[in-house]
């Protein structure tokens, strides 16, 4: 099940959006499960900006309570420039462990001007006109979007990663207040189907994740921002 848990992690987070602010943010990760809802996992992101370029970090693991069952680690790394307003990415790096065993190890370099992207292994994906993202910086892109089309209902992405790359909508789905720390937020919920995906982002702070609440099989995961700087 641990496993499972840390699936979606590449998928979950964002930053601060445009223009670029330098962001650190820390995350505790539930699972809700016959015993309850669960305290499995926590995971720190950093977005460093300098101009117009900006590197995208995330450290996610088990907790050390977790650890004799399921060891699990995973980094991830996008590096891109944010040009006129809209995200243009350049690299995305992953490595997952488990224990000590490296299950993932690759990169991905990003031509956009040539339509096409290219891992470490030396496989080569053609993409098509348009936004092309990774898994971590489609978040700064929504948010970006989010902020320039307050009207538009609905974003769609292209988006890769080591399988290739695919299309991923984004629709809004309204207004919500939650519970943060005992203090209320006011959020808009956006979900994403085909991920089981749903998106609280904070109105209020540039439309960064508040929570994040994913379905996996028969088991809900919720991820949620319990420190920021």
């Amino acid at each position: 099940m641990i496993k499972v848990i840390f699936l979606f992690l590449g998928l979950i987070f964002s930053a601060q959006s445009f223009s670029l602010t330098p962001y650190k943010g820390s995350y505790d990760l539930y699972a809700e499960t016959v015993m309850g809802n669960l305290k499995v996992g926590t995971a720190i992101l950093n977005l460093e900006v300098n101009n117009n370029q900006f590197e995208f970090t995330t450290d996610a693991k088990t907790e050390s309570l977790w650890k004799a069952l399921y060891d699990y680690s995973r980094t991830e790394k996008s590096i891109g420039n944010e040009i006129d307003g809209q995200v243009i990415n350049t690299y995305f790096s992953v490595i997952e462990k488990i224990k000590d065993e490296v299950k993932k190890n690759y990169e991905i370099t990003i031509e956009t001007d040539k339509n096409y992207a290219v891992t470490s292994n030396g496989e080569e994906f053609k993409i098509k006109p348009g936004v092309l993202v990774d898994s971590l910086s489609v978040y700064l892109a929504l948010s970006n979007d989010m902020i320039n089309k307050p009207d538009q209902l609905e974003f769609t992405y292209q988006i890769v990663d080591e399988s290739g790359v695919k299309y991923l909508i984004f629709k809004v789905d309204g207004d919500e207040n939650i519970l943060i720390n005992q203090s209320e937020v006011e959020t808009m919920r956006v979900i994403c189907d085909e991920l089981k995906l749903t998106l609280n982002l904070s109105t209020k702070d540039n439309f960064q994740p508040i929570r994040i609440h994913k379905i996996n099989g028969k088991t809900a995961f919720t991820m949620t921002l319990i420190e920021f700087e």
